[in-house]
């Protein structure tokens, strides 16, 4: 009894002294997000201001938050966003074949590259590689929205700048299109139900964290079992990942941006549910980041589609494993996350068709065509047994990003991303391996 109430009270100390500097600094974090876009929404919502004028307030808060959070760093972003609205007018001015989205992903692709590669300190690019990977997105989705004739004329440079460095999402994101962010500086509403929407998430980002740092570190110990351990792992990146999407919803709500007319929001930018109980590993590629999928579905992957369905999917992919960064941890994850669902897809695809059961990897229609129902026993277990499978895929992946704070400053090696494999005896990629030659056979 002794020996329990001790184990009891030193768990209750280490969780207060987890939790007490988790949430300051969440909050702390929090608070420069909070008054830079309630700055912004304020100054929109009381004064009568030409759209110019409001492009230029979200381009210097934008700029100010930015420089609060990683100093002088913003050279980088200013440069990246100066020398991309320079291409996109050359190559307005100097083709008439619709190629400048082609020409500007290459280009702001290339010169993410040299920075991470040549020109920055690896922890000052571990600062600002999400900043400059959303300012890229945009960058390039407004080049190829310019190809596909969606602009009456070419952006000004108040209304280009005022879009990339937005203090709603210049930080954490998601990435939002040139169309809905005009739309929503124009917004204007006060209601109880808006400051309900930030504080809810901010609530939940707050529970997310704490699941982070504090929770699943101390209910799963290091002397569990290594799969377990490698779920305990993954699972605490998930919730960081959490974190952060609950973090933007804040950014973006405070700041008036994705609201409906009644003040619901319209933004969602991860579900975790389907990903902590997942149908496929193909839902929760989709359910991740929602708003980073939308972007590679309308700009890399139907650009890419007219050349086929295999360059498309490959192209899709290394794109959003370049704009992430290049490094052999993030593309062997994403590469292997791409292979995974792939053999899945079409694997679920033919058992689907041979057993006449609901279990694609998306769920059916209401009026399939299938025997078996998703209500029956047979799809049940069938879909539950693909469930389990989903959950090993994402341990096995997800632990991956387990390091220490010195590996995280300045990246992962090839080295550390092997080894964690190597612990796991590489069995994901076995069962993947497997499930394509039943798949071959069928």
């Amino acid at each position: 009894m002794e020996e329990d109430e001790e184990y009891i009270e030193n768990s209750w100390t280490y969780l207060m002294f987890c939790i007490e500097p988790t949430l300051y600094e969440g909050l702390r974090f929090a608070k420069d997000l909070l008054l830079a876009n309630l700055c912004l929404r304020f100054l929109i919502q009381f004064i009568s201001m030409p759209q110019n004028v409001r492009h230029s307030i979200s381009l210097i808060i934008g700029s100010l938050l930015l420089y609060h959070n990683i100093g002088a760093a913003i050279s980088w972003v200013y440069g990246l966003t100066a020398g991309a609205y320079l291409l996109i007018l050359m190559l307005i001015s100097i083709t008439k074949k619709k190629i400048g989205g082609a020409v500007t992903c290459i280009s702001v692709i290339s010169f993410l590259l040299l920075c991470e590669l040549y020109l920055i300190n690896p922890k000052v690019w571990q600062q600002i590689r999400g900043i400059q990977m959303i300012a890229s997105m945009k960058i390039i989705s407004i080049a190829i929205e310019l190809d596909r004739s969606l602009f009456k004329k070419v952006v000004n440079p108040i209304e280009f700048t005022g879009y990339i460095l937005c203090p709603a999402n210049c930080m954490l994101g998601p990435w939002i299109s040139y169309k809905s962010y005009e739309k929503d500086l124009c917004v204007k509403f006060l209601t109880r139900r808006w400051i309900r929407i930030i504080l809810s998430n901010l609530l939940l980002a707050m529970i997310f964290l704490i699941m982070s740092n504090c929770i699943i570190p101390w209910f799963i110990d290091d002397d569990s079992m290594k799969w377990l351990i490698a779920y305990r792992d993954a699972q605490a990146f998930r919730m960081s990942h959490y974190f952060v999407s609950s973090m933007s919803v804040v950014s973006m709500i405070s700041a008036g941006f994705g609201l409906t007319n009644d003040c619901h929001s319209e933004i969602q930018i991860t579900k975790p549910h389907f990903i902590e109980l997942p149908r496929s590993l193909v839902q929760v590629v989709i359910f991740w980041n929602i708003p980073m999928h939308q972007w590679l579905k309308n700009y890399v992957f139907k650009t890419c589609q007219p050349y086929g369905q295999f360059f498309a999917i490959f192209t899709t992919y290394a794109i959003s494993s370049l704009l992430h960064g290049c490094n052999f941890q993030l593309s062997a994850v994403l590469l292997s996350i791409g292979t995974f669902s792939y053999i899945e897809y079409n694997f679920r695809y033919k058992v689907a068709s041979a057993l006449e059961v609901c279990c694609l990897a998306n769920p059916c229609v209401k009026q399939c065509d299938h025997k078996y129902k998703k209500s029956s026993f047979m799809a049940m277990f069938i879909n539950l047994t693909f469930s389990l499978i989903t959950i090993l895929h994402l341990a096995y992946l997800g632990v991956m990003f387990e390091a220490s704070f010195s590996v995280q400053e300045t990246g992962y090696s090839f080295s550390h991303t092997i080894s964690k494999w190597e612990n796991l005896d590489f069995f994901n990629h076995g069962l993947a391996a497997s499930m394509f030659v039943i798949y071959l056979m069928m």
